[in-house]
């Protein structure tokens, strides 16, 4: 009886670890040239975003991933929210633009 006990043991173990294997990263590794893309966007959002009036560097986040671009932060008031919104989406090589911006100081 312990051999069957260990054997099931053994199989929910492995079984587990291929479960979680499958779940971990990207099923297809990105390439250094989509990195390469992906941090040359982000940097031009960057710059357009902080460029906004109202928007303070400080106080926005930019990250971009396969082409979309994912905005976070404060801004002085709703025209700033929709002009750095805006601003991000005319960057070549965005897709669309996710973003969680609050209006007023942190």
């Amino acid at each position: 009886m312990a051999k069957k006990h260990r054997f099931s043991r053994a199989l929910m173990i492995a079984a587990a670890t291929l479960a979680l294997g499958a779940c971990a990263g990207d099923p297809a590794p990105r390439s250094a040239a989509q990195y390469t893309d992906d941090a040359s966007i982000n940097t031009n959002v960057q710059a357009a975003v902080v460029s906004v009036p109202g928007v303070h560097a400080n106080n926005i986040q930019v990250s971009t991933y396969e082409g979309v671009v994912t905005l976070r932060g404060n801004v002085d008031d709703q025209l700033a929210a929709q002009n750095a919104v805006q601003a991000a989406r005319q960057v070549a090589g965005v897709k669309k633009v996710d973003y969680n911006i609050k209006v007023g100081q942190p």
